[in-house]
């Protein structure tokens, strides 16, 4: 049986990028999470968290930089770092 939803949760995927192919030997990785849940209801957003994952196989073009804010010095001294921007979400 179907049932209403009251909330949704909405999912973004950053990854490595440059500004055409990527460097030799390098490949394309995911480096943000967002996470996002909304009211259905209103729609309005209730909690919001960006999951920080540090890149093994590529690194920070001055393209992915502009593209997506995001920039080495972020991601110095973490694996993976979740950020906390509102309400918490139980992941």
């Amino acid at each position: 049986m179907a049932r209403k939803l009251d909330q949704i949760l909405v999912v973004d995927v950053e990854s490595t990028c440059w500004d055409g192919e990527p460097p030799e030997g390098e490949e394309s990785e995911i480096i943000e999470i967002g996470l996002c849940l909304v009211d259905v209801a209103s729609l309005k957003r209730i909690g919001k968290h960006s999951i920080l994952v540090k890149p093994e196989r590529s690194t920070f073009s001055e393209f992915c930089t502009e593209l997506t804010t995001l920039t080495p010095e972020m991601f110095a001294d973490v694996l993976c770092r979740v950020l906390s921007k509102s309400r918490r979400i139980a992941l």
